[in-house]
C-alpha cells in the first residue's frame, strides 16, 4: 500500500525557483559565449586582410589593363600590379615594350592614351601686324613682298660713284667720234653719281675751240654738273645762260643746271685743249627714283 506524503505549499514554491535560477544561469553562460563577451572569437574577428595597409591607398585596380601608347603610334596594354600602386610596362603587339607609357601617371591611367599623331600646321600666315604687309611665301617661309609693284632703284653702272675720286671712267671722246652716252639711276635725294671721260684735241677739232656738249635726259628732275680739268694751261669757258658756275669739291671748275649743258672750251696759256670732264648727277627729288642718260661730245659744234 501506497503512502502518499502531501507537498507543502511553501515547499513547492521553493522547488520551482531553484528550477527557474538554474536555467537562466545557463541561458546567460550561453549568451556570454554567443555574444563574445567571454573567451569567444567569433563577434570581433576583423574583416579587412592584413596584408594590405590603410595607410598605403591603391592608385589602381590590380589586374586592371589600360590603353597605352607604343613607339611605332600603335596602341599597347599594361596592366595595373598586385598591390595596386603602379602599371607595368606598355606592352605592344609583335612583342617587346615601350618605355614611354612608364612614364604615364598612374592615377590617371583609367584614362586612354590617344596614340594619333597630331599634325601640327607649319603654314606661315606671315603677315605683319606693324605694317599689315602679307609676308607668305609658297614655301612656309617669310620674305619680301613683291607683289605690290613697288619701284626698286637699281643702278645700271658702276658702284660706288659717289665721289669724285670714285668717277666712273668713261675712256677717251676725240672729236672725230660720235657722241656718246651714259646712264645711271639716282635713288633719292642723297644719291650722287659721278663719270669722267677724256677730251682728245686734235686735227678733227678745227682751228676753233672745241665745244663740250651734254644733254640731259631724265624721269624727274635732277641736276647736271660738268667740271673740267686741262692737262695743259688752265680751263677757260663761260657757263650758259641760267647755269651757274661752281666749283667741284676737289677744286675744279664747272658749271651746274638743272637741264642741258654746252660751252666752248679752251685751256688758257696751251694750244693743246685735250682735258678731264668730270659730270656729276644730284639732287633727284626724295624717295624717288630716277632713271637719267647724258649724251656728251668734243669737238666742233653740230
Amino acid at each position: 500500500m501506497r503512502l502518499l506524503y502531501p507537498i507543502l505549499p511553501g515547499l513547492l514554491s521553493t522547488i520551482l525557483l531553484a528550477a527557474c535560477g538554474k536555467t537562466d544561469d545557463a541561458t546567460a553562460s550561453a549568451g556570454d559565449t554567443e555574444s563574445g563577451s567571454s573567451t569567444g572569437t567569433t563577434g570581433d574577428q576583423p574583416t579587412t586582410d592584413p596584408g594590405v595597409s590603410d595607410s598605403e591607398p591603391q592608385n589602381c585596380t590590380p589586374g586592371q589593363s589600360v590603353a597605352c601608347a607604343c613607339k611605332d603610334g600603335s596602341d599597347g596594354a599594361q596592366v595595373c600590379a598586385v598591390d595596386g600602386k603602379s602599371f607595368g610596362v606598355c606592352e605592344c603587339e609583335g612583342g617587346g615594350s615601350n618605355s614611354v607609357s612608364d612614364s604615364v601617371d598612374p592615377t590617371s591611367a583609367t584614362t586612354e592614351v590617344d596614340a594619333t599623331t597630331t599634325a601640327v600646321d607649319m603654314t606661315t600666315t606671315g603677315v605683319d601686324t606693324t605694317t599689315g604687309v602679307d609676308m607668305t611665301t609658297t614655301d612656309g617661309t617669310t620674305g619680301p613682298d613683291t607683289t605690290t609693284g613697288a619701284n626698286v632703284c637699281e643702278d645700271p653702272g658702276e658702284e660706288p660713284n659717289e665721289t669724285e675720286d670714285d668717277a666712273v671712267d668713261l675712256g677717251d671722246q676725240t672729236c672725230q667720234a660720235e657722241d656718246s652716252t651714259l646712264m645711271g639711276v639716282l635713288d633719292g635725294v642723297d644719291d650722287v653719281d659721278w663719270f669722267v671721260y677724256r677730251g682728245i684735241d686734235g686735227m678733227g677739232c678745227g682751228f676753233e675751240n672745241p665745244f663740250v656738249s651734254h644733254t640731259l635726259m631724265a624721269s624727274d628732275t635732277v641736276r647736271l654738273c660738268v667740271f673740267a680739268e686741262c692737262d695743259q694751261g688752265e680751263p677757260q669757258f663761260l657757263c650758259p645762260d641760267m647755269a651757274p658756275g661752281e666749283d667741284s669739291p676737289d677744286g675744279r671748275p664747272g658749271c651746274c643746271s638743272d637741264g642741258d649743258l654746252t660751252f666752248q672750251f679752251n685751256c688758257m696759256g696751251s694750244q693743246n685743249e685735250t682735258a678731264d670732264f668730270y659730270v656729276r648727277l644730284d639732287q633727284a627729288p626724295e624717295n624717288a627714283c630716277v632713271d637719267y642718260s647724258v649724251t656728251y661730245g668734243f669737238g666742233p659744234l653740230n
